[in-house]
């Protein structure tokens, strides 16, 4: 059995969903590592009106955090078969990776976001 189709809506999705995120880390990377005030400073105000400063709830953090989960969740599952086989001696999982590259850079992009974010969680609370 051939699989043909080739949609890429969900992948593009997914991507959508990462790129609050990616645009978040690269403003604050301009104004507080590099010295480049503009980007943030005219973001801010749209920001803190969207719930920037409270805690994580249903507003912008909550998408800057589980934007690049979901997208690469939505991208992998455009990548990966899992075939299991179940018998009396044994549970067989086979796993294969389709050669899809945009699925596969996209959740590449999503995984390499939530690294930045996580260095950056473990970096500010570091003593």
């Amino acid at each position: 059995m051939k699989h043909t189709t080739s949609s890429n809506w969900i992948t593009v999705a997914g991507l959508l969903l990462a790129l609050p995120a990616a645009w978040f880390i690269t403003i604050c990377l301009l104004k507080f590592e590099w010295g480049v005030d503009g980007p943030y400073d005219s973001a801010e105000p749209l920001l803190v009106s969207m719930g920037l400063k409270e805690n994580l709830g249903f507003n912008i953090n909550l998408l800057i955090f589980v934007g690049p989960i979901t997208g690469s969740l939505l991208a992998l599952l455009q990548v990966l078969k899992i075939q299991w086989e179940v018998t009396k001696e044994a549970f067989c999982f086979h796993f294969t990776i389709r050669r899809r590259w945009f699925p596969i850079l996209v959740s590449a992009f999503c995984v390499s976001l939530l690294g930045i974010l996580a260095l950056y969680l473990l970096v500010e609370n570091y003593n």
